[in-house]
Formats: structure tokens, sequence, C-alpha cells
């Protein structure tokens, strides 16, 4: 009895794909000494969504001014 050949194409791609992610998976696997190399790396490579982006600048306009160094404001009284 002779197998299906339309079940070997099947077997046979799905072999393929499998391989096919394993080696994705492979390219894609990244080593980090540190957790902060982690964070900075998916931030540099992950897009912040408009709406996001809109909000956080609105809010840090909402934020106040950083005040004058006390060394700034002694050393501005005299000129």
């Amino acid at each position: 009895m002779k197998p299906d050949p339309s079940k070997l194409r099947q077997q046979t791609r799905e072999h393929e794909e499998h391989a096919l992610h394993q080696a994705q998976q492979k390219q894609t696997a990244l080593e980090f000494a540190a957790a902060e190399e982690m964070i900075r790396h998916d931030a540099a490579h992950t897009p912040v969504p408009p709406q996001i982006a809109e909000r956080l600048n609105e809010s840090l306009a909402r934020e106040p001014k950083p005040a004058v160094s006390w060394w700034r404001r002694l050393f501005s009284r005299g000129q």
C-alpha cells in the first residue's frame, strides 16, 4: 500500500516550517550582560504608539520647570 502523496507533502511542509521557525529563533537570540542592556535594546527596537507619545509629550509639557540652583542664584546676583 502506497502512502498518500498529499499527506507526505503536508508532513514535509510542516517539517520545513518547523526548521525555519527554529532557525529564526537562533538568529534572534541575544545575550545581555545586564538587565539594563536588555531594556535599552528593547526600547530601541520597540516603536512607541503615537497616542502614547502624544500623551507623554503633553504630560511633560505640564511639568514645572526645575528651580535655578542655589549657586547660580548666588553668582548671578553680583552681575
